[in-house]
């Protein structure tokens, strides 16, 4: 693993940082310490949205009207920030690539001070590189797709640049480089500086995010609104306090998506104690699943009252090696594409760009129009549905999946890798963090069974299976790999067997 020593940014850059520092990063921390009591406060009481804000949720409003530029959200693909992801990403066909800083990568500094240099060249349309087969391949200068940026949560530290001896905040140091280093070439090519915003939880978070915006707006001289954000709904609280959230960013407004496994692993923690329903693996908590439908169609029917875009759940299913042989999951992934657009959905996500073909087709055929705002979802959600906990099996497939998944995302972290393939899907941080709760549950619950056999998920079935996956997949590598994946081992079963759940694992 490469660790690049603190470094330090051009001087206006970094006089910027500062100032927002010195105006923001009391009220950030503030925000973070919120979060344990806000959990613990859910945990205790009946599921409810906030009766002080209820002023907010019944009155009349919009947020600023979306630019003609951003109306057709058809599919939008995510990925990563290196060279060749950026290039295929904005080659693909999507409306819009999303580079993202967070979900899909290590978070090593050297990494993200590459992939900022890389973002501004994907902005100026001038990226390219060699593969190894030779040729030269590079972004197209005609493409329509639109470049976003997802920059680091609230929580996150950039432990590259130190202020006083203490890692700046990431968010800042994200939005700063991008909005300095690529705000003028993207503005002129889409007309905005366009964000997907993670793990934004409550109401002050979302004002914490529109100040900031705000701000590097002022700075740059550029109109209230150049920055457009979708929220990415990942947490119970952030779903509670959803249209509130809205309301703040009413000016920086683009939409509202959700994340399925981190929102499932954030109701988890909700369901934490030996007399809470025991989870099933993660192949019966689909986008089917009640909740996870409360929250689509919660989702919609907010941003369509409010005038932005609703945006499906992000699709991590890889293509099949057969295309003629496609797999049930496979199939099941088109079923949930086809059901986001036929229930109102203007978009959906997807992460790799041999699937953005087929997501179009899905919404092609029932969103025939740009979008889908003029529709409006009847009635309301009942807060209870989004907190009720899914039912399922759980398999020992499903179990010796998730221990290989989190093997090799520790193994890869430790090494400088973020993205992680497992069986046929690709691992971004919420699906690590999902397995690791899944499997604390199931190690930690007195009911927790293999449903098909009734053995008893404890701790040294855990062991030995951990030990044994380790084995298998790193038995045969070198010694620094299998020094990674004896530390893998360690860590891993330190968080399974932890008297708590473990609440942010990475």
């Amino acid at each position: 693993m490469v660790i690049a020593p603190p470094r330090t940014l051009d001087p206006p850059l970094e006089r910027l940082v500062r100032r927002l520092h010195a105006d923001f990063e009391e009220r950030r921390r503030e925000l973070v310490a919120r979060r344990d009591p806000d959990r613990a406060a859910l945990r205790e009481g009946p599921p409810a949205f906030r009766t002080e804000t209820r002023t907010v949720r019944e009155k009349e409003w919009q947020v600023a009207e979306l630019p003609d530029g951003l109306m057709e959200r058809r599919v939008e693909l995510m990925g990563g920030c290196n060279r060749p992801e950026l290039i295929e990403g904005m080659n693909a066909g999507a409306k819009s690539y999303i580079a993202d800083l967070w979900d899909l990568n290590a978070g090593q500094s050297w990494w993200l001070a590459r992939a900022h240099r890389h973002i501004q060249r994907a902005a100026r349309r001038d990226l390219a590189y060699v593969p190894a087969e030779g040729g030269r391949v590079r972004i197209n200068p005609a493409t329509a797709t639109r470049l976003m940026v997802a920059p680091r949560p609230i929580p996150a530290l950039e432990a590259g640049l130190l202020l006083e001896h203490e890692p700046v905040a990431a968010c800042l140091y994200d939005l700063v480089v991008l909005m300095c280093g690529s705000a003028g070439e993207l503005v002129e090519r889409q007309g905005h500086v366009l964000l997907y915003l993670r793990d934004v939880r409550t109401q002050l978070e979302a004002r914490f995010w529109a100040e900031l915006l705000h701000a590097l707006e002022e700075h740059l001289d550029l109109p209230t609104g150049t920055v457009r954000a979708t929220i990415m709904i990942d947490s119970v609280t952030g779903a509670l306090q959803a249209e509130e959230m809205l309301f703040e960013m009413a000016q920086h407004a683009a939409g509202m998506s959700f994340d399925p496994q981190g929102y499932t692993a954030d109701l988890l923690a909700l369901h934490q104690g030996p007399d809470d329903a025991v989870f099933p693996d993660r192949e019966h908590i689909g986008l089917n699943s009640p909740f996870l439908r409360a929250l689509s169609h919660h989702l919609i029917g907010i941003c369509h009252r409010r005038g932005c875009h609703a945006i499906g759940a992000p699709s991590f299913m890889l293509p099949p090696r057969d295309a003629n042989k496609p797999s049930a999951e496979y199939l099941a992934m088109l079923a949930d594409k086809e059901r986001e657009a036929v229930d109102g959905h203007d978009g959906t996500i997807v992460v790799h760009p041999l699937i953005v073909n087929a997501a179009m087709t899905e919404f092609n055929k029932s969103m025939p129009r740009a979008h889908q705002l003029y529709f409006q979802r009847p009635g309301s959600i009942d807060p209870a549905m989004l907190m009720r906990p899914p039912e399922g099996a759980i398999t020992t497939e499903s179990l010796l999946g998730g221990v290989r998944t989190l093997l090799r995302a520790q193994v890869q972290r430790l090494d400088g890798q973020g993205r992680v393939v497992q069986g046929s899907r690709l691992h971004d941080r919420s699906s690590v963090r999902l397995a690791v709760r899944l499997l604390w549950q199931w190690t930690n619950h007195p009911k927790a069974v293999i449903t098909a056999t009734g053995l008893e998920i404890r701790p040294e079935l855990v062991g030995y299976l951990v030990r044994k996956e380790a084995d298998k997949l790193y038995g045969a590598a070198g010694p620094e790999v299998k020094a990674h994946a004896a530390a893998a081992v360690k860590l891993i079963m330190d968080q399974v067997t932890a008297p708590h759940l473990p609440i942010d694992p990475l």
